[in-house]
């Protein structure tokens, strides 16, 4: 194998890599977005089901139930 044959596979390789650690963190980083994401909407949600729960809705006080048994009171 002469030089160049050398340097082609070793580009290749290089290039292999380099396509796999973007993909995976293209992924990673999705997925934080999406956590994030999730947790400001459920955080913008938090009033207003507390105004409906005020106002007499049994359906606000089971989604607040619900963010409860997740975890997601503050």
């Amino acid at each position: 194998m002469n030089t160049e044959d050398k340097k082609q596979s070793t580009l290749a390789v290089i290039n292999a890599l380099t396509e796999m650690a973007y993909d995976g963190g293209f992924a990673d980083g999705v997925e934080v977005g999406q956590h994030i994401g999730f947790t400001a909407g459920v955080t913008s949600l938090k009033a207003a089901l507390a105004c409906g729960l005020r106002h007499g809705s049994p359906e606000c006080g089971k989604a607040l139930e619900s963010f409860k048994r997740l975890g997601l009171t503050e």
